[in-house]
C-alpha cells in the first residue's frame, strides 16, 4: 500500500497530463495521439517520443493551451496539449 501512495506522489509532482490515443474504430488501428507538455516544444517533444513508442508517425495537427483551476495545480498540469495523427505505420 506504502507503494501505491508512493507511486501516487511521484505522478502527481512529476506532472500528469494527457497521454493517449484515439484509435479509428473501423481499423482498429491508432488515428490520433495525444501528448501534453509545459510549453510548446515540450509539447512537441512528448508527441515524437510518445510516436515513436508507438512505433508510428505523426503529423502536428494541433498545439493548444490548456488553463488550469485551483491553488496548485501548476504543480501537477502540463500548460499545453498536442495532437498529431498518424500519417504511416512504421514497420
Amino acid at each position: 500500500m506504502k507503494r501505491l501512495w508512493a507511486l501516487g506522489t511521484v505522478l502527481l509532482l512529476a506532472g500528469c497530463g494527457p497521454h493517449y490515443t484515439i484509435p479509428n474504430y473501423e481499423t482498429d488501428e491508432i488515428e490520433k495521439v495525444i501528448s501534453s507538455g509545459r510549453s510548446p516544444q515540450g509539447c512537441i517533444d512528448n508527441l515524437k517520443e510518445d510516436a515513436k513508442t508507438l512505433n508510428v508517425k505523426v503529423r502536428l495537427t494541433d498545439v493548444h493551451h490548456e488553463s488550469t483551476s485551483g491553488p496548485i495545480s501548476w504543480l501537477y498540469s502540463n500548460d499545453y496539449v498536442c495532437t498529431g495523427k498518424v500519417v504511416m505505420k512504421k514497420s
